[in-house]
């Protein structure tokens, strides 16, 4: 928020800009309004004051002209619009449910959030990015953080802070025996951190856009409005029974005073003629007690009745919860907060529990005075005995598992395990109670009831067997199992693992498995047994099997309505294409800041669908998963992973901003360059080989024909060595005279080059005085003209011909004798222009840069 306060007199103005940082911030020469620059030549700004014990900055400007006009304070005022928030500050004005999943990405272990939070604007700062690839870099920020905590220390030590004097003490020397040796994976951690950081950004400004409404305001659906009004009402007509119950007590204790002195008189003065009419008081008031024990029974069956509505809209919302997190589990962009639910559940079990409380006090009353047709008598233990039935239920629904079993290492996907290696899982107790939390322990068992499936393989938990819940502020009561590890039982005494020994109808990566976590509820005089289980997982042996178990996850959570179905995969079931586009979206969305459009899903769909896919269309787990896709030897599915993985790695920045087209089939690509002029290229995913993206330009020729080229597609070998991008920058096409050339001009449709790839361009590092004398190289790509190239130009009337043959690249490595150079003779300044160079092959023995 933007605050101006205007002093009196008219050639100044004051101008506080809060929770703003400069980074991106703007001050054009010209008016942002009109463009002429004699508007803005009276007006300078400069930094007044920080404050730099703000967890973020805040900047206070002074703007001093000489004489303001109304036009040049608009102008003033649409110029400082260009002024951003920095990333802390956007974190801390989402809602709860946005800032959870950023509390998630923190570790006290890894990197604190304290400290992301008192250096935010140093952090955003940084170019971690590149920390990660250089050493060197990542050692001098490493260097700089560390002399910022020390800063930070000094000024809580002046302003006599102890705890967070120890606290920061405390993360430097954890930080510096962490990341003294590998510099580097403190620059990873940071730098995926604030991408993390910025997808959420994303995902509330989309319910932002979507909603109509503030990112921070939470999207409430009706049945959660009716939840939030019976819990309410529940509790306040819980308090009246309450109220009522000591009302019938005092009068209870009334009529016992009063039939004691009844009896008093009645053995002293038997003849009085008071007696008959101290007799009809007694029974009237007899008859009032009566009364008010059935009005306050007919009061609980009411709230029982409206108990047993509640419970049952909160085991739905329970079970939409549990749907969201197991599409959560495989990207799906999902609200998973139990923040509301947690609030409703234990608000709802403290009403159960004071009810119980009533019932025992109800149990007291008939031992001290009771009748025939006492109605404490009859009703009570039917009523106690469904309350603790609704009790019960909504106790186990509200033992659950919040964060499903992942590794930390190497795979960072929930839901599949590698034997022993750890693993993380963590449970929670919706029902957070007073006191409760001291008398709770969790165990876990794994594959509590197996299937009587052939080969099942059977697995030992290792780890801390029983592990008491603790409060976390703002999550409740939770247990943490951080260090687990699956061990495979041995089969007989050959050696071998279960499969190995007794081969089943499954393969290792369909076979599911659970963990169930159990835990003995003791509060107040209720003790019971609580069980959750967590989703079905897979278990791998070799990390080789990551790819293909992650797919059984994705089919199993889509697909599957009972989540302990352990039998699954015996018979899988058909995925409506509809939802498994969505899935395959996800995937790109929950990986990288962009999902699939139309066109692109279009594609997988015909892939996958051998046709163009209709809304009612299906695709069978062996098409998706275990049959190689036609003229190659891999599945679909490993041939998506594998884009997905490169994309990821090596192509994420240009991916994020649209730049890579990706999924389109030859004859679409052709179809949309045909028509473009020469030099128009596309990027997009080769089908022939996994993990690999191509490039393909057209040329036009002066007779009307076209040429469609694409060259042998990168895969992360080459993109480990060359970005993406450098290599279309520097890519050169050697002509027949061997003069080499740069055949990538535009981007299509009709970008310059230059213009779409340029923010992304390497930057040369400037020669040391040491060097100086030598000249600089890098590394370059370099292809060569196929013999029979002439025959692949295409006339524009003759369709029949525009089938492209899917295996004709354009080949560059040095396979033709014909172009082989000499390293040292053709070796030039890198500034030169145009550039040549040798085979990528001579090149990465040499180790250019």
């Amino acid at each position: 928020m933007l605050k101006f306060s205007f002093r009196p007199l008219g050639c100044e103005i004051v101008i506080t800009v809060q929770a703003f940082s400069l980074k991106q911030c703007f001050f054009p020469v010209k008016c942002p309004i009109c463009q002429d620059p004699s508007d803005m030549k009276n007006i300078r700004l400069q930094r007044w004051c920080h404050k730099k014990r703000c967890f973020f900055p805040h900047y206070i400007y002074m703007a001093f002209v000489d004489s303001l006009s109304a036009h040049q304070v608009f102008c003033l005022f649409t110029l400082l619009q260009n002024v951003t928030m920095s990333q802390w500050a956007a974190i801390l004005k989402l809602s709860t449910e946005f800032q959870e999943k950023v509390m998630a990405l923190y570790s006290q272990e890894l990197f604190p959030m304290e400290v992301r939070q008192y250096l935010a604007s140093w952090i955003e700062s940084q170019d971690w990015k590149q920390a990660a690839r250089d050493l060197s870099l990542a050692n001098v920020q490493l260097q700089n953080l560390l002399e910022h905590l020390d800063i930070q220390y000094s000024r809580f030590a002046q302003e006599q802070e102890i705890l967070q004097q120890r606290n920061f003490r405390r993360f430097k020397c954890d930080i510096q025996a962490r990341y003294q040796a590998h510099p580097q994976n403190l620059a990873e951690i940071i730098r995926d951190i604030l991408l993390y950081e910025k997808q959420i950004l994303s995902e509330a400004r989309e319910v932002q856009s979507q909603a109509g409404q503030p990112a921070q305001v939470s999207i409430v659906t009706g049945r959660q409005q009716e939840i939030e009004k019976r819990v309410n009402e529940l509790a306040e007509r819980v308090q009246s029974v309450d109220c009522e119950l000591k009302f019938l007590e005092d009068l209870q204790e009334t009529f016992d005073f009063k039939y004691k002195n009844f009896e008093i008189m009645a053995r002293s003065h038997p003849d009085d003629k008071h007696l008959k009419k101290k007799r009809d008081e007694l029974q009237s008031l007899l008859n009032e007690l009566d009364r008010k024990r059935k009005e306050v029974l007919d009061q609980i069956k009411g709230l029982l009745g409206l108990c047993e509505t509640l419970v049952e809209f909160l085991q739905q919302e329970l079970d939409e919860w549990l749907l969201k997190q197991k599409l959560e589990c495989i990207g799906a962009p999902t609200e998973t907060s139990l923040k509301n639910l947690q609030g409703w559940v234990t608000k709802t079990a403290e009403c159960f529990f004071q009810l119980h409380r009533i019932f025992k006090n109800l149990a007291e009353l008939p031992s001290r005075i009771s009748y025939e047709g006492d109605p404490l008598k009859i009703d009570p233990p039917n009523l106690i005995q469904r309350l603790n039935e609704l009790l019960s239920l909504l106790l186990q629904r509200s033992f659950v598992v919040d964060r499903q079993p992942i590794m930390a290492f190497p795979c960072k996907r929930p839901l599949v395990l590698k034997t022993s290696t750890q693993f993380s899982v963590r449970v929670r107790l919706l029902v957070n109670l007073p006191k409760l939390k001291d008398n709770l322990k969790v165990s876990f068992c794994v594959d509590k009831n197996p299937p009587s499936i052939k080969g099942y393989r059977k697995f030992n938990l290792l780890g801390t067997q029983n592990k008491a819940m603790e409060e976390i502020q703002g999550e409740g009561l939770v247990a943490d199992f951080k260090h687990l590890i699956l061990k495979e039982q041995k089969a007989g005494t050959g050696g071998k693992g279960g499969k190995g020994a007794n081969e089943g109808s499954l393969s290792v990566m369909e076979e599911l498995h659970l963990i169930t976590f159990s835990m003995d509820f003791k509060y107040e005089d209720l003790k019971m047994k609580l069980e959750t289980a967590t989703l079905p997982f897979i278990v791998i042996s070799n990390i080789s099997q990551f790819v293909v178990a992650w797919a059984s996850v994705l089919w199993f959570n889509l697909l599957s309505s009972d989540t302990k179905d352990v039998h699954f995969f015996s018979k899988p079931p058909m995925a409506p294409w509809q939802s498994l586009k969505e899935a395959l979206s996800w995937q790109f969305s929950c990986t990288t800041r962009r999902e699939l459009d139309t066109d692109q899903l279009a594609m997988l769909g015909k892939k996958l669908c051998e046709e163009t896919p209709r809304d009612e269309s299906t695709v069978s787990w062996n098409k998706f998963c275990k049959e190689n896709l036609p003229r190659v030897s891999f599945t679909f599915w490993v041939w998506f992973d594998s884009v997905l993985a490169l994309v990821k790695a090596h192509l994420e920045n240009i991916w994020n901003d649209g730049h890579v087209m990706g999924f389109v089939s030859r004859k679409k690509e052709e179809i949309l360059l045909k028509a473009e002029i020469s030099g128009t290229f596309l990027l997009r995913f080769s089908e022939s080989i996994c993990g690999g993206i191509t490039c393909t330009w057209v040329e036009q020729h002066e007779d009307g024909t076209y040429t469609i080229r694409s060259v042998q597609p990168y895969t992360k070998k080459e993109l480990s060595s060359i970005p993406l991008t450098e290599i279309i920058r520097n890519y050169q096409l050697l002509a027949e005279e061997n003069i080499p050339e740069n055949p990538l001009k535009y981007r299509y449709p009709n970008i310059p080059k230059d213009e779409a790839f340029g923010p992304y361009y390497e930057k040369r590092p400037e020669l040391t005085l040491q060097y100086e004398q030598y000249l600089q190289r890098k590394l370059i790509i370099v292809s060569t003209r196929q013999v029979d190239e002439l025959e692949s130009n295409f006339s524009p009337r003759t369709s029949e011909n525009n089938d492209m043959d899917e295996w004709n690249y354009t080949i560059d490595d040095d396979g033709l004798a014909g172009i082989a150079m000499n390293i040292d003779s053709i070796m030039i300044n890198a500034d030169s222009d145009p550039m040549l160079s040798v085979s990528p092959v001579e090149l990465y023995q040499e180790l250019l840069v």
